[in-house]
């Protein structure tokens, strides 16, 4: 089965590509236009993070592995699929077609995304592929790994690999544009997304005392530890400096605060190298599908302020010190 596409098409769908203006959308469009080919069947891609099967959050190690699958959303439910492909993920290294079939067609591609700044990336697609539409593939995945690394040096934080605040302002009107195609009925009981803004507790003493390398040593462990503790349809920022972003998404008031107080006390308890002990103050609020995001900022801002003015080392809601909403 030969690929039907011509040198004009290719051309097309190489500036198509290019012209993308983040990560998401370059993703976006790239599986919707390998699964416009007639010899493929399913196209999707993952991202990967850690280095063992358990599901972030369960592992009494911040190691663990955590794939997740674009386009990122908001449903609870596990990429059961990519779970299924984790032994193979793991193991493959730039463009693995499967073994051909009967009728002598690959059935199966797998192509690893790999040193960026980003996660690792893995590419799955299905179909049926001759050597011809392997070539085409190869070329395709080949332009959107070099798309990818550009779109990682500007989307993300050069320390910790986390998107920044840049790919902050993209996320959370999509998590307002969710709720406000379905509205919530209770703020407490509905499961709902909420915003943290943590900031880790007199980290310019850690500068100060241990130096600015060390400081990069723990802003990296505090960052893996919030992979570790957070879900793959939880979306985490390094905004700059000791501050951290978490959206924390599709939870109850009660499970938010939770999830978060698990936090800051695994922070708290947590052994760092050579710097021992540092805790983190963590200001949420509620995310409403009407609000804009300098105000959620600002009221978790607020909740934040609110708790390293009387004592750090604590979590506070922004609705049950300032209003009720």
């Amino acid at each position: 089965m030969s690929p039907e596409i011509n040198y004009q098409e290719a051309f097309t769908l190489a500036i198509k590509l290019s012209e993308q203006i983040d990560y998401q959308s370059l993703t976006h469009d790239f599986l919707y236009s390998l699964e416009k080919f007639s010899f493929v069947s399913h196209a999707a891609a993952y991202e990967i993070y850690g280095e063992r099967r358990q599901r972030t959050g369960q592992a009494s190690c911040a190691s663990e592995q955590l794939i997740r699958r674009f386009p990122l959303d908001l449903t609870d439910e596990e990429p059961n699929e990519a779970f299924d492909l984790l032994e193979e993920i793991n193991t493959v290294i730039g463009f693995k077609p499967s073994k051909p079939n009967a009728a002598g067609l690959f059935t199966q591609i797998l192509a690893s995304i790999r040193d960026v700044s980003g996660p690792d990336r893995v590419v799955l697609i299905q179909g049926e592929f001759d050597n011809d539409a392997l070539e085409l593939i190869s070329s395709v995945i080949a332009l959107y790994r070099n798309q990818v690394a550009l779109h990682d040096n500007k989307e993300r934080d050069l320390l910790t690999k986390l998107p920044n605040r840049q790919t902050f302002d993209a996320r959370i009107l999509q998590v307002c544009e969710h709720f406000r195609l379905r509205p919530l009925v209770d703020r407490v009981l509905d499961k709902s997304s909420w915003i943290a803004m943590a900031d880790i507790d007199h980290f310019k003493q850690v500068n100060d005392t241990y130096g600015h390398q060390c400081g990069d040593e723990v802003l990296l462990v505090f960052s893996r530890l919030l992979e570790k503790y957070f879900r793959y349809n939880d979306f985490l920022f390094r905004f700059g400096g000791e501050e951290f972003v978490i959206i924390l998404n599709l939870v109850a008031e009660a499970d938010a605060l939770a999830t978060f107080e698990r936090f800051r006390k695994a922070i708290a308890d947590y052994q760092f190298e050579t710097v021992g002990k540092i805790t983190v103050s963590i200001g949420v609020a509620h995310i409403y599908a009407s609000s804009v995001p300098t105000i959620l900022l600002d009221r978790a801002d607020k909740a934040l302020y609110y708790g390293k003015t009387n004592g750090r080392n604590q979590l506070n809601l922004y609705e049950n010190l300032y209003e009720e909403c």
